[in-house]
């Protein structure tokens, strides 16, 4: 009895080093897969818009359906959608198309421009390119932020997005 009691004991102190690594790792991979997510569509809207040679747009969509506008928040989620006219707006009449939704990203408190004046839309040309895209985000997850848990996403001005390796605090 006093060596299971021992043992347990023993568990017991391992277990509770062990919970901190762990809920650590957890917020960075929560950030890691928002991170991943954002620079995939942005990379997946350069994309479509050469393969169908049309305007295609990225905006800040809480909705899951239309463009939230400049009080858009990137947490909120996002849509990808082919913008036939080019307002830079989903307009079923025009034959606008989304083509991807992401709804709101768990655990992740802001996705917010590094200067504090985030775009809320990218619109890529049939070329591949996004006029005047250049942006820094940086995702930050909610709760207690440790050490080394934000990531930063780079836009280059023609619309390039990137992944910074981790503790990278700029974009050049």
């Amino acid at each position: 009895m006093v060596e299971l009691l021992i043992t347990v004991a023993i568990v017991a102190v391992l277990a509770s080093m062990a919970v901190p690594s762990f809920r650590t790792m957890l917020v960075k991979r929560s950030v890691d897969a928002a991170a991943d997510t954002l620079v995939s569509d942005l990379r997946f809207a350069r994309s479509e818009a050469v393969k169908r040679s049309s305007q295609v747009t990225v905006c800040a969509a809480s909705n899951g359906t239309s463009c939230t506008g400049t009080g858009a928040l990137w947490k909120d989620g996002w849509i990808v959608f082919v913008d036939f006219d080019g307002d830079g707006s989903v307009d079923a009449g025009d034959g606008d198309q989304i083509v991807r939704v992401q709804d709101v990203l768990p655990s992740i408190a802001s996705i917010a421009a590094a200067n504090g004046s985030s775009k809320f839309q990218f619109s890529y040309q049939p070329t591949g390119w996004a006029k005047a895209a250049t942006q820094t985000f940086i995702i930050t997850p909610s709760g207690d932020v440790p050490a080394g848990s934000t990531r930063l996403i780079c836009v280059s001005i023609s619309g390039r997005a990137g992944l910074r390796p981790r503790g990278d605090t700029s974009c050049t």
